[in-house]
């Protein structure tokens, strides 16, 4: 029992002491003697006193809500999405701050408090509610008949930098690892670096080859990566704008914000890239990112796995022509042109350097850490923003890039 609720019993209490008292006289056909009259009046009393004593925590209560509700700023640990969301604007219209905010309104200033989303942007099929079983279960009511429709190449979204990289799940602040920086076997007791890191073979009962690794021990941090963007106070308070504007707008801000992170991350920051050379002396993009390969190939012993690539360098590519008829080599335009050179897939991005190719192999050599999902909040205390009826919407993840093998990477000049 809280102090309020004793205070309530008491008064009940009191009140049964004093109606008992008056009820006893009135039975006996009688009004009430001096001393009863006196302690009834001091029932009364001490009831009163309660009472005031009562409402004034209620008051406290109040206030102490109204505070927390309107004009405190929400705590810095962010508010799990519910289970239920589908996307990232999903998530925040079903926030308890949201709810919050939407019923106290958007007067004085506030803040919706932040909402981590641990999905991914709302760009998946399950996101949208479609899954093996909602399909299934809709089987019966579908049409039993074929509807003729156009046929449209399949819509397919662009790779992302952050793709690439194999995926890990951080717990701390940094991440320690190490980077393998020299790779080399023994051969007659002398390092030989003519061939892989794999053992070679032996006869049975001989010495084994051994493979040394060198490594370095490297740390690098979690860093915060966050996107902002001004909305109106109107389009807060409508739940499906909000939510889509979240999920389009806010999240392209993201992955750009995101992207220029991981490009920068691997190109510099101390981490070393390897650079390749033309073969055979041919100057050409196609044949410096065919020296790239190689590079990776005979340098680091991995396979390459993707290109990011400057959407200047990739077009310049896209429209270049056979000398003697003047064909594309790719495409044309009317047709999409290959987003393969020899083999490889590319990210096309404007965070790549001009002219500089990078050849690499993403996910065997480097992993991209996250720490959390996506925390979104929304406030007013922003600059003049309360002023003008304006509301700063800001995004945040936390993420961190290992690359453990350098020599994997090849920037193509």
């Amino acid at each position: 029992m809280n102090a309020k609720e004793y205070l309530e019993a008491e008064v009940k209490r009191l009140v049964g002491e004093a109606r008992d008292l008056t009820r006893s006289a009135e039975a006996e056909n009688r009004g009430l003697s001096g001393e009863e009259r006196m302690k009834v009046e001091g029932l009364i009393g001490e009831t009163t006193d309660l009472k005031s004593k009562i409402a004034e925590m209620d008051q406290n209560d109040a206030l102490l809500k109204a505070i927390q509700d309107a004009d405190s700023v929400a705590s810095a640990e962010p508010t799990v999405a519910d289970e239920s969301a589908r996307s990232v604007g999903d998530a925040f219209v079903k926030s308890e701050g949201y709810a919050r905010l939407k019923a106290r309104g958007l007067s004085g200033n506030w803040t919706s408090g932040p909402v981590e989303f641990t999905g991914g942007f709302g760009r998946k099929l399950t996101d949208a509610g479609l899954n093996v079983e909602s399909i299934t279960a809709a089987s019966s009511a579908l049409p039993l008949q074929p509807q003729v429709a156009p046929l449209l190449p399949p819509v397919e979204e662009p790779l992302e930098v952050a793709a690439l990289f194999g995926q890990g799940t951080a717990t701390q602040n940094s991440i320690v690892y190490l980077e393998e920086t020299t790779t080399q076997t023994l051969l007659g007791n002398q390092p030989y670096s003519g061939q892989s890191s794999a053992a070679t073979t032996t006869v049975e009962g001989g010495n084994k080859v051994p493979v040394f690794i060198d490594f370095t021990k490297r740390t690098t941090a979690i860093e915060k990566i966050a996107a902002f963007l001004p909305i109106s106070d109107e389009m807060l308070e409508d739940e499906p704008q909000i939510s889509s504007y979240i999920n389009s707008r806010l999240s392209v801000f993201v992955r750009q914000a995101e992207e220029a992170y991981l490009v920068n991350k691997l190109l510099g920051s101390g981490i070393s890239v390897s650079v390749g050379t033309t073969l055979q002396g041919s100057p050409n993009a196609f044949d410096k990112i065919a020296a790239g390969i190689y590079t990776v190939q005979t340098q680091a012993g991995l396979e390459p796995d993707a290109i990011v690539i400057h959407p200047l360098d990739f077009w310049t590519m896209a429209t270049s022509k056979d000398a003697t008829n003047g064909q594309y080599f790719s495409g044309g335009p009317y047709a999409g042109p290959a987003r393969n050179p020899w083999g490889i897939r590319v990210v096309i991005t404007r965070e790549a350097i001009m002219g500089a190719p990078l050849v690499g192999a993403f996910r065997d050599a480097a992993t991209l850490w996250r720490k959390g999902g996506l925390s979104v909040e929304a406030s007013n205390s922003h600059s003049d923003y309360f002023r003008k009826n304006l509301t700063a919407l800001r995004a945040e993840e936390r993420l961190g890039l290992t690359v453990l093998r350098p020599k994997a990477f090849c920037k193509c000049t």
